[in-house]
């Protein structure tokens, strides 16, 4: 009797916390709706904003990022001078997943060129930010005459040392990941997410209306943050074989990174990565960890700027 008890305990238990964390999930995408339009490429999905007139910009958000990571400052301000398009991810914001297995760099490369390539566009400037770094270095291997010139805010670029973060190698994980992070956003509540984004701005405030505007909770959304972890828990061998062929590598390239980043840090990525491509130029920002594309927008722009403006 008393082993039925604990099992009907234990099954409410589960269904309570399903029902929890698709109502976080429900609430998140209520309060942070799509904002621009899709395409799909391939039965995927894709969620873009394209803003402007001129020279085509594309842009690729980090690791559990979305466009809006742009729309905030960025987009506006770019579009002024440029067609600019900026994708949400596989499984970030509302592009949908791959449907049998985590999106790798290439996989990821193949979709976009496609989409771009439906949207009429011939040829376009990359801007990466920290993991959309990576995604655009390996957009500009394997379509070289695509790519016109890269911008690598705060990007991942070469192989680090020692493994990711303990958190996302178990979110990873099939089974477990999804039930320990429906658990968290079940119980855990809305504020413990947003305390725990505001670290990447440290020592510097947020800026003003950020979080509400980028959706915090969409990033972990069961969905979302599992892929994202899927993502990040196989990259480091993708950048170790991408990273072989950095030196074919000829549009011009402009690397702006935090002198204080601790995520993605200078000294590993972007001062390794000119060595190999000499030709490319490197803007150290003081005084900035990883949200540097958030806290110093003006610096991207003018980045920008040098690399569309170079030929």
């Amino acid at each position: 009797m008393i082993s039925g008890i604990i099992g009907v305990t234990c099954l409410c238990f589960i269904l309570l916390t399903g029902i929890k964390a698709q109502k976080f999930t429900t609430r998140a995408e209520t309060n942070t709706p799509p904002i621009g339009e899709f395409i799909d490429i391939d039965g995927t999905k894709i969620h873009y904003v394209k803003q402007g007139s001129g020279p085509v910009l594309i842009l690729f958000h980090g690791a559990g990022g979305n466009l809006k990571d742009y729309t905030y400052n960025l987009l506006p301000r770019l579009a002024q001078n440029h067609t600019v398009i900026a994708f949400d991810r596989p499984g970030h914001g509302y592009t949908d997943t791959f449907s049998n297995s985590a999106a790798t760099l290439e996989a990821q490369s193949q979709l976009f060129f496609k989409a771009a390539e439906k949207l009429g566009i011939k040829d376009a400037y990359l801007v990466g930010y920290s993991y959309g770094g990576a995604l655009s270095l390996n957009m500009a291997l394997t379509y070289p005459e695509f790519v016109k010139g890269l911008v690598l805010v705060s990007s991942v670029a070469m192989p680090w040392p020692g493994e990711i973060d303990l958190n996302y190698r178990l979110m990873s994980k099939p089974v477990f990941g999804p039930a320990l992070m429906s658990l968290g956003t079940a119980f855990l509540g809305d504020d413990y997410f947003r305390s725990s984004y505001k670290g990447i701005f440290t020592p510097h405030p947020e800026p003003d209306g950020f979080m509400d505007h980028v959706g915090v909770n969409m990033t972990v959304r069961v969905k979302s943050f599992v892929e994202n972890s899927k993502q990040l828990n196989t990259l480091r061998p993708q950048i170790v074989e991408q990273s072989q062929n950095y030196s074919s590598l000829k549009m011009p390239i402009e690397l702006i990174h935090g002198q204080d980043d601790t995520s993605v840090p200078i000294s590993i990525h972007a001062e390794e990565f000119i060595k190999v491509v000499p030709h490319s130029n490197l803007v150290r920002i003081p005084d900035i960890k990883h949200a540097l594309m958030q806290l110093r927008p003006d610096s991207v722009i003018e980045a920008i700027k040098r690399v569309t403006t170079s030929r």
